[in-house]
């Protein structure tokens, strides 16, 4: 089953309030290796990112927590 041009930036399990702490939950799941992962790539406190495709912006959060308060983190959606 492929994705039509217009499903092509509609997130596939919606936005509802169980979706988002669906996501919520997850995160908090998978955040150490998620943390790991970004400091091992690299990212340090002072960096600046952007995060492209972030979603609803859990990975966006902990990029910021890794960069600390002078390191800037913008996240961008995919556009819809």
């Amino acid at each position: 089953m492929g994705i039509s041009e217009d499903d092509s930036g509609k997130y596939a399990l919606g936005h509802s309030d169980e979706e988002l702490h669906r996501l919520e939950a997850q995160a908090r799941i998978v955040d150490p290796m998620t943390r790991r992962f970004w400091e091992r790539a690299g990212v340090r406190p002072g960096m600046r990112v952007l995060d492209v495709g972030c979603g609803a912006g859990h990975t966006t959060l902990l990029l910021a927590d890794i960069v600390g308060e002078h390191g800037p983190v913008v996240g961008r959606r995919n556009p819809a």
